[in-house]
């Protein structure tokens, strides 16, 4: 009896461990609430079981497991310019399951090679924001006979016409800096191209070249007229950006237009009700120079890596480069794909499809140049604040560049 029980033990133990261990993978990224609700949701469609860890410190938290051997598996990442930094340091893997040339039919060059350090894909972005709209009325314009402008020269005027009649042009808010950055980077990508654009973003090119000096004497064409500001300079910078975006569709309107990216929808019509799509709430594309040939489109998005290599993981990762896990979010609402295989019809708004069609049909894009910065020159304390700098006190711009100059110097 002894010899058959111990007999069955034997059976079961090998029983068992034929059977494969249900793997888990944690990632630690910065998303919560219903962003993380439709994350899950994609990563429940690949059969990957995931352990998600929310942070608003990311950057820290990632450098102090790195020193301490605990990372986790993956982490969601959102500027390319972390994602070579520690590719470069080897903290990352590079995904060598992926083949870039699908990926470049996928997506696009530009985007493959954004996710490129030494000639290796590292990372998979995922969720796209388009940062070169602005937001108005559509209704309110019809009303006064305005049209959208399809050239800066053609903004700066409708600006101007607006403003005389009484009703400030902008709504900026600027009490936190970065809003005011996407101007800056829409001028510089749209009068001197993807290329220049780069080179700044890299420090290439000096803070106190002549055409990046120009491109913040651009954006003072509107901003440095008290008229075209709702609450005027003052009132201007200690506003949120949130509040500044209502102020455009208030019934009657505070101001007509409002320059923010993609998701400023969903912050609107949060805090402005009776709000339809194409009738009163809608953007036009941030306007390109009047002599230009190209009008890149800046963007953001967030990017998957991976700490540690393995079959649940890079199942995972091969997923989120599928048509399927682009159009489980999009149909959900607050997500833009970048994917072209992706049908427009997928998203539940007009103004997420049309957003979705500008990404997906561009074939020059550059990434938000404050992301891409060493965080002291692209943040607080450097670009952020320069941007405020300027709005404040316009005459002080050779010193506000100097600064930014010096400050480049010390961290690139």
């Amino acid at each position: 009896m002894r010899f058959l029980t111990s007999i069955v033990m034997v059976l079961l133990i090998l029983t068992i461990s034929a059977v494969p261990a249900h793997c888990r993978i944690n990632i630690i990224g910065t998303w919560g609430g219903v962003e993380l609700d439709n994350f899950l949701k994609v990563c429940e469609a690949s059969s990957v079981e995931v352990s998600f860890e929310t942070t608003r410190d990311l950057d820290a938290i990632i450098e102090t497991r790195a020193g301490g051997g605990n990372l986790p598996d993956a982490a969601i990442i959102p500027n390319p310019s972390k994602v070579r930094d520690l590719a470069k340091r080897g903290i990352i893997k590079p995904l060598a399951f992926l083949n870039k040339e699908e990926m470049i039919n996928k997506y696009s060059k530009k985007w493959t090679d954004m996710g490129c350090f030494a000639g290796k894909i590292y990372c998979v972005f995922y969720k796209v924001t388009n940062k070169s709209l602005i937001w108005y009325n559509p209704g309110q314009f019809s009303a006064l006979g305005l049209k959208a402008p399809v050239n800066w020269n053609e903004l700066v005027s409708l600006s101007d016409k607006i403003s005389s009649k009484g009703t400030p042009a902008w709504s900026i808010g600027a009490d936190i800096g970065w809003p005011l950055t996407d101007w800056i980077e829409n001028i510089i990508a749209k009068n001197y191209g993807g290329e220049f654009y780069q080179s700044w973003v890299d420090h290439d090119i000096a803070w106190t070249h002549a055409d990046i000096k120009n491109a913040f004497n651009i954006w003072g064409q509107i901003v440095d007229k008290d008229r075209n500001l709702y609450g005027k300079r003052s009132g201007t910078l200690a506003e949120t950006f949130q509040k500044a975006s209502f102020a455009v569709f208030k019934q009657p309107p505070e101001a007509m237009m409002y320059c923010g990216a993609d998701f400023m929808g969903g912050i609107i019509s949060e805090g402005v009700s009776g709000l339809k799509p194409g009738i009163n709430i809608s953007f036009f594309a941030f306007p390109a120079a009047a002599e230009s040939k190209t009008s890149p489109i800046v963007v953001g998005a967030d990017a998957i890596v991976l700490f540690r290599q393995g079959a649940e993981a890079e199942k995972l990762v091969k997923f989120l480069t599928s048509a399927q896990a682009h159009k489980i979010w999009a149909g959900r609402g607050g997500f833009i794909s970048h994917n072209k295989d992706v049908d427009l019809n997928v998203y539940p708004d007009e103004l997420s499809k049309k957003s979705a069609r500008m990404v997906c049909e561009s074939d020059d894009i550059v990434f938000d140049a404050s992301d891409m910065m060493p965080p002291a020159v692209g943040n607080r304390g450097g670009f952020w604040d320069a941007c405020k700098r300027y709005l404040k006190n316009p005459q002080d711009l050779d010193k506000i560049l100097e600064d930014m100059e010096k400050l480049a110097k010390q961290h690139y």
